[in-house]
């Protein structure tokens, strides 16, 4: 399937974004989609874009989201789609949006939404996949998306053309995550967990683990990564009723690992992984954030956080709005990469003295590497 080049248009045109997790229960997209300079600076933003030029046409267009649970203010997944939507009323659009409290809520704020006018309706993690999928055909006139999944064909039939997945491949930026966490860490133990356990979270265990294993062959080290077995899939995660937004467990899952012996952690679970990332730093550890660059979204521990595997979930968001507001109501998967700018790796902010200029050297050459294809995260799952 091919990706919309609308996307890509528009994608050069969304330069607003400011740098808890969700996944699919879905199939993986194409790594094609949004070009780099999507992902370019609030200052480089084309005068064109001013609210001001597109309030007129944008203001009878309304664009919608339905936030998973977890709840905005998670510092992360949901706010950053929200950015995504005030950076499209920022640009005159109508907006709304639903948060959910529970699993029994996505139905029927999908379906307030859609009462409500929306035209555009972008839900938000992959616990929405069946609601949205119920939306989406019975509402053929309304442009629906999904961030974390894809449509999954084998079950539920053709993509509609009302349809755009939003899937991130966080594998790849977690992979330079894990590699320059091999180098930095003292102990050389490292460990993951997840909020639950669906490809948009295991993604980003699957890269820390690719990440030491590339440092392992390429150092003949022996670097260790505790709570998830990429080879079987296999790990520790939070689970439930409230895996996402739960802080305390976070500190607690923080501790056990730190009895381990591991010196930095990638927790994959929304506020609760906020929990770990304040541990870690009481104890003069480090922690790798997820989603967001979480040095700036949580600046009270920006010393103990070495860097964040980033989705660029805001810029896809408005430029799907864009993209549907223009007509293309669908029928396409986006796929966030490194090649394309959708996914990232965080600068290293408070760290950044601290960390070898060759281990940085090498983090950028790994980089180049997953982006041509010449290094294949999937081989390093072992």
């Amino acid at each position: 399937m091919q990706v919309s080049r609308k996307l890509i248009a528009l994608g050069a045109a969304s330069a607003l974004f400011i740098g808890a997790c969700g996944g699919g229960a879905a199939t993986q997209a194409p790594a094609e989609s949004m070009a780099p300079e999507s992902m370019a600076p609030e200052s480089m933003a084309p005068e064109s874009m001013a609210p001001e030029s597109m309030a007129p046409a944008n203001g009878d267009y309304k664009a919608c989201v339905a936030f998973d649970t977890g709840g905005l203010g998670d510092k992360g997944f949901n706010d950053l789609a929200k950015k995504g939507l005030e950076d499209a009323a920022a640009l005159g659009f109508d907006t709304a949006y639903s948060e959910a409290q529970g699993a029994t809520d996505y139905s029927a704020n999908i379906q307030r939404l859609i009462d409500e006018g929306c035209m555009t309706i972008v839900t938000v993690g992959f616990n929405q996949a069946q609601a949205t999928v119920e939306a989406t055909l019975a509402n053929p006139d309304i442009a629906f998306a999904q961030v974390d999944a894809t449509w999954d064909e084998s079950t539920n039939g053709p993509t509609p053309a009302n349809f755009t997945g939003l899937d991130f491949l966080v594998d790849e930026s977690s992979t330079l995550a894990g590699y320059l966490a091999a180098g930095f860490s003292q102990s050389k133990i490292l460990a993951t967990y997840g909020g639950q356990q669906f490809p948009g979270v295991t993604r980003f265990m699957d890269g820390l683990v690719a990440g030491a294993n590339i440092y392992n062959e390429k150092k003949g080290a022996d670097v260790k990564v505790l709570g998830w077995n990429a080879a079987d899939q296999s790990g520790t995660f939070v689970g439930g009723d409230n895996p996402w937004n739960d802080p305390a467990a976070g500190e607690q899952r923080a501790q056990t690992f730190l009895d381990q012996g591991a010196d930095i952690i990638h927790p994959v679970a929304g506020a609760t992984g906020n929990g770990t990332i304040k541990a870690m730093a009481a104890a003069g550890k480090w922690a790798i954030g997820v989603d967001s660059d979480q040095a700036l979204t949580l600046p009270e521990y920006a010393g103990a956080i070495l860097t964040s595997s980033e989705k660029r979930i805001d810029v896809a968001v408005l430029d799907t709005i864009q993209k549907n507001a223009g007509g293309d109501l669908g029928g396409e998967n986006f796929a966030g990469t490194l090649a394309n700018g959708g996914v990232a790796l965080s600068p290293f902010h408070d760290l950044d003295s601290q960390i070898p200029a060759d281990l940085k050297a090498e983090v950028e050459q790994l980089k180049a590497d997953i982006a041509s294809g010449t290094i294949k995260v999937a081989d390093y799952l072992k």
